[in-house]
């Protein structure tokens, strides 16, 4: 951490970290070592992040694929259903693996009495980042010339939500969703969109909402 915090520059005075998010699963150890330091968690909806997690060549040699030999919570899973591991699909391991990882962070938010917020990733993410993380959860205030160049690099135009630079940021929700194949959207259903809304009505969550586009009435079955 001292080596991390070593700069030239006598006026910084805050440090970021940025996990993978495979680190989830150890989250209590790092805020014991820093039981008074702010955190977020950044989650997706289940379709569009499983679309990015298995966006390779082969989906067996997806990281959240490959968890299924290596995590003992999708093996806990897996074990608490009524079937044998090779029953599920690389989708339907993707997703248990994906849906550990939120349920780990979900338990930590709220034992952590709000150090720790959930955050929805969105289009304009940037502005929650300006307006409400920075300076109110990790209290680092952003002057002008911050800020302007926070959204230079996030490719979105200071006056103009919505708006994006070419060649920077798109959104590219949409077109995840529309690709999407119908293993992968039966498997977010299934396993990862009970802890997603969770997270989006967690009182701990930075904008805490309903769950949209999915009904509460339905019974979720593992």
């Amino acid at each position: 951490i001292e080596s991390r915090w070593r700069s030239d520059d006598p006026k910084e005075e805050n440090l970021f970290f940025k996990f993978q998010s495979v680190t989830t699963r150890t989250m209590r150890s790092f805020r014991m070592a820093f039981p008074t330091t702010p955190w977020i968690f950044l989650y997706r909806e289940p379709v569009e992040v499983m679309m990015s997690q298995l966006d390779v060549p082969k989906m067996s040699k997806a990281n959240c694929v490959k968890s299924r030999n290596s995590s003992p919570m999708v093996r806990d899973v897996i074990r608490r259903s009524d079937y044998e591991a090779s029953d599920f699909l690389d989708e339907e391991f993707c997703a248990i693996h994906l849906a550990t990882l939120c349920s780990s962070a979900f338990e930590n938010l709220e034992d952590s009495d709000g150090l720790g917020m959930a955050v929805n990733y969105h289009p304009e993410l940037v502005h929650d980042f300006l307006d409400t993380i920075f300076p109110k959860h990790f209290h680092t205030p952003v002057d002008k010339a911050g800020r302007d160049r926070v959204l230079k690099i996030s490719g979105t135009y200071s006056k103009n939500r919505g708006r994006h630079e070419e060649g920077g940021y798109k959104p590219d929700s949409e077109a995840k969703e529309r690709n999407a194949s119908e293993e992968i959207k039966d498997a977010a259903k299934l396993f990862l969109e009970p802890v997603y809304k969770q997270l989006q009505k967690s009182e701990y969550n930075i904008m805490p909402q309903s769950a949209d586009g999915y009904d509460d009435d339905e019974e979720d079955e593992v």
